[in-house]
């Protein structure tokens, strides 16, 4: 069984690169390419995540993604705010936390 930890890096952080991706690439007009590096993944990545061609579990998880928060977060990083990717990520993880990660709380 995966421990919380596990679960965010397999699941729950691509499931929020996958929203970030769709929205810079739809709503903001980024390229793969762009997209790739202000989230920290190959092209091949972002291209995957734009045809919305990932696993049930991530599919899953991204329809509770909070719209809002992540249209938000894509905004900033459109607009060149690359630390807006990290706040994004944790901000919607723990929005999403229901495995008692505690990294945040840890960081402070």
């Amino acid at each position: 069984m995966q421990n919380g930890y596990e679960r965010a890096a397999k699941e729950v952080i691509p499931a929020i690169r996958s929203s970030l991706a769709r929205e810079l690439i739809q709503k903001h007009g980024l390229t793969e390419s762009a997209v790739s590096g202000y989230l920290g993944i190959t092209q091949a990545a972002v291209s995957k995540y734009a045809r919305h061609k990932c696993s049930d579990k991530i599919k899953r998880i991204e329809e509770n993604i909070d719209a809002a928060t992540i249209s938000t977060y894509a905004q900033k990083i459109a607009s060149g705010d690359r630390s807006a990717v990290n706040s994004c990520i944790c901000t919607v993880c723990n929005m999403l936390n229901r495995f008692g990660c505690t990294y945040s709380r840890a960081e402070k």
